[in-house]
């Protein structure tokens, strides 16, 4: 037929998931083979632990509790929910209980049948152990007393701020006011050389504020150091709240107005201790503190200055009849201090002094404008220190005047007072010296120095000596061998403790008698002797290092010893 033709044949139209791209099925196919990605489960904050374990130097484990900071599980929202799930919730409840109930019943039924009864702690569930928490259970009189230890020694800044960290209970037992007697601050708020500015000062306002109202109630000592900002505030802040103040000590602080000492003779009439030494201080407003409160003062320490003669008048002048130590040292960067006193009227204003020190001071006697009667001394002197590095004025006269009636002087420290003799010092009351130091630190030199006279010495305090210090001295060896063996004695010496011997001429057979003898030797200074071998010239603390010293000493004794007698036979 015309116009006929083939059938038309057409091809099936692909379905919808076969016309999409090379790229799209093979994503599809990944999707379907690849594993799911399980995300990282991470740790809630509720999950940590509610303690902070703490390695101290001391090899301890400290365990501090984190109950305060520890954050709590927040409650979930409660939502709708279908009444299907609330059926089903409440049908699974009852079951559990149920179950619960029947398994009680069970358990208590085999219990009366005696074949195995179960106690109430066998059905409650395992608790985990418990944390020791000794430290929160711990009395607080008990930690009181513990941390009364500490400050007794250190302090109660920084370690009681430390300790008022830890948990309640010490919070409680670092805040008790019998802990906060003792109080020494250094200034830590700026660093030195900055400015103050405002907001800091006003935070060191408010912190002093606050102790004072909450810890300073039964302040007693009280230390300021390195402070040459709002000292003036300070102190009368301290002053003005603390009626039971006994010892202030201002150490390289700058900018003590007299507001400062006024304040202090009329709100702490209880003071006995004032140390203003390497401070900037005003002297007339110190000489005013002086005679309004200087009867009350047992121990001043002052550095010298231009002026401090005015100070030495207020007190000779009777102001500080009650004085028991009196300490005058020197800055280093000073040099030639000279200073004049009348060592009479010093005996007179001061008769109960025990304590009396001059450190680094060139001084020399002033004659004495009065007449004075004889027997004014210092006759409860315990302690004379005359030490200096650079020169001294101090002769046997001088010495002799200082301590004619010190017949319980303990201590005579003459370091640097090269113009001392064994003939002065035999002319001194004193008959039961515990320490005696006659080291010479400077150069020698040019220096007239006895050759003997440390056997006379030993010889008078052979008795009650514990500390020798001979220090450069220009004794010769058989002086000093002699000095050695009258320390040691026939019995042994049990009292002497410390001995320096460094630069001297003592021979190694005088070392070995006095070491040999002293048992509680645990100093000893050699450095520097000409006449020991190499090897032995250096310092030995302790008692193992002196014990070793001299088994050494005894060995080389009978080595010695063995060959003198081989060559002895050799000659025979």
């Amino acid at each position: 037929m015309e116009g006929s033709s083939t059938p038309h044949t057409s091809r099936p139209t692909p379905s919808r998931k076969r016309e999409g791209s090379v790229e799209s099925q093979s994503r599809s196919r990944v999707r379907v083979t690849s594993k799911p990605v399980r995300k990282v489960r991470r740790t809630a904050k509720w999950n940590t632990r509610d303690y902070t374990i703490h390695d101290t130097d001391n090899d301890m484990l400290l365990i501090i509790s984190n109950e305060n900071g520890m954050q709590k599980r927040p409650r979930k929202l409660a939502g709708k929910k279908s009444s299907c799930k609330l059926n089903t919730q409440r049908s699974s409840h009852k079951n559990k209980g149920l179950l619960k109930n029947a398994g009680l019943k069970q358990a208590s039924s085999v219990g009366l049948a005696g074949q195995h009864k179960q106690t109430d702690s066998d059905l409650e569930p395992e608790k985990p152990e418990a944390l020791d928490r000794w430290g929160q259970q711990l009395p607080i009189e008990v930690l009181v007393h513990i941390f009364h230890y500490i400050v007794s020694s250190n302090g109660a800044v920084p370690f009681l701020c430390r300790m008022a960290r830890v948990c309640h209970l010490w919070y409680g037992a670092a805040a008790n006011p019998k802990l906060w007697q003792k109080v020494t601050i250094s200034y830590c708020w700026v660093e030195s050389g900055k400015k103050l500015v405002p907001p800091v000062q006003r935070k060191i306002q408010n912190t002093l504020n606050w102790l004072k109202d909450n810890r300073f109630s039964q302040l007693r000592e009280f230390s300021l150091c390195n402070w040459n900002n709002l000292v003036s505030y300070t102190m009368k802040t301290i002053t003005e709240s603390c009626p039971h103040l006994i010892s202030l000590r201002l150490t390289n602080c700058t900018g003590v107005t007299s507001d400062v000492f006024e304040a202090l003779a009329t709100h702490c009439q209880k003071l006995e201790s004032l140390n203003l030494q390497h401070s900037v201080v005003d002297t007339a407003a110190v000489v005013n503190f002086l005679e309004a409160a200087g009867s009350n003062l047992r121990q001043l320490c002052v550095t010298y200055n231009s002026r401090l003669h005015n100070i030495f008048n207020a007190i000779v002048a009777g102001c500080c009849t009650e004085l028991r130590l009196l300490e005058v040292n020197t800055e280093i960067k000073q040099t030639n201090p000279y200073f004049q006193f009348c060592i009479e009227m010093l005996q007179a204003g001061c008769p109960k002094l025990q304590v009396l020190r001059l450190l680094n001071l060139t001084w020399f006697p002033k004659a004495c404008t009065m007449i004075v009667s004889p027997e004014v001394g210092f006759s409860e002197l315990e302690e004379l220190c005359l030490a200096t590095s650079s020169f001294s004025l101090v002769t046997d006269e001088v010495l002799v005047k200082l301590l004619h009636l010190s017949s319980r002087l303990r201590t005579l420290d003459l370091r640097g007072c090269y113009r001392i003799t064994s003939a002065g010092l035999q002319l001194l009351p004193c008959q039961d010296l515990a320490r005696l130091f006659l080291g010479l630190y400077c150069s020698t030199t040019t220096l007239l120095l006895a050759k003997q006279g440390s056997e006379q010495m030993a010889l008078k305090w052979r008795h009650s000596l514990q500390e020798l210090d001979l220090t450069g001295q220009c004794y010769n060896e058989k002086d000093l061998e002699l000095a050695m063996q009258i320390l040691a004695g026939t019995a042994g010496n049990h009292l002497l403790r410390s001995l320096n011997l460094a630069g001297t001429k003592v021979t190694l057979d005088a070392i070995r008698i006095v070491v040999s003898n002293s048992p509680n030797l645990n100093y000893l200074n050699l450095t520097s002797c000409r006449c020991l071998p190499r090897g032995l010239k250096r310092v030995y603390r302790g008692g193992d290092e002196i014990s070793q010293f001299v088994n050494r000493l005894l060995e080389s004794t009978e080595n010695s010893s063995a060959t003198v007698s081989v060559d002895h036979k050799g000659q025979l």
